[in-house]
């Protein structure tokens, strides 16, 4: 990985408050929200390598590596306790750093995330990996977006589903397979019991079965966690649902 820290985009005034957004997209899937959660915080977003602004790493990279990245960067910006919040990989990454420094920590959310995958998953992220590189993703976008979104919600074309539509069209290639290949070796099995954050953890209860039982699994073994289901929304809960999504995140915050 770079050594170059990372370049946040930060929004509002007070105690940090970190959004991780997941494969694929960028910054940005936070818009809907800086509003509400800048009033009293100072909100911080980037884009993860080969994602947005963020350039592809030469070489091939872990989460972990993403993690001691970020690390890095905090400490760069002299932040020594945080909120954080990650969507899918993003909640990978903060299960490691929250499981590496815990000192650094303080509120942790976890939205539609997983700590490990399985064997077939693992074969599904390679052959994605496989397919953008010498197709692209085009081929793989309704794909993309029926995993998104209940039919529902797709059925009625918006801005968020166009946002979604445009940011696969456009990402670096290669930025989303190396990401597709991290996500695949990602296994958090052994450290998230290291976690000692207060912890919420949201998920779509349409979301994939993978990802309902992680979220079981992760409130099982983090030791201060809450589960809460985002009713009638997939992977991208958070979008399908904001303001519930938004209600839960401040109430959690505040409490």
């Amino acid at each position: 990985m770079t050594s170059e820290k990372i370049k946040f985009y930060v929004s509002g005034d007070g105690k940090p408050f970190l959004l991780i957004h997941p494969l694929g997209l960028d910054h940005h899937i936070w818009d809907f929200c800086l509003e509400d959660f800048a009033r009293n915080r100072s909100v911080f977003t980037y884009d993860l390598p080969g994602h947005g602004s963020t350039p592809v790493p030469n070489e091939r990279y872990e989460i972990s590596d993403l993690s001691d990245e970020l690390y890095d960067s905090l400490q760069a910006q002299g932040i020594d306790k945080i909120d954080c919040l990650g969507l899918s990989i993003g909640g990978m990454i903060l299960q490691d750093l929250a499981s590496k420094h815990s000192e650094l920590i303080d509120k942790l959310i976890l939205v539609d995330t997983t700590y490990k995958y399985s064997t077939d998953w693992q074969k599904n992220w390679a052959m994605r990996a496989n397919i953008a590189r010498t197709e692209g993703l085009a081929g793989m976008l309704e794909q993309f977006l029926g995993a998104f979104f209940t039919a529902d919600y797709l059925a009625n074309e918006n801005e968020t589903t166009q946002y979604c539509r445009d940011s696969l069209l456009n990402i670096n290639t290669e930025g989303y397979a190396k990401a597709c290949e991290a996500l695949s070796a990602c296994n958090l099995e052994e450290q998230v019991h290291l976690i000692h954050a207060e912890t919420l953890i949201l998920c779509g209860d349409q979301d994939n079965p993978l990802f309902i039982d992680a979220a079981k699994w992760l409130y099982a073994n983090i030791s201060e966690s809450n589960l809460e289901w985002l009713q009638g929304a997939q992977h991208l809960a958070p979008l399908e649902k904001k303001e519930t999504f938004i209600r839960n995140v401040l109430d959690f915050l505040n409490s």
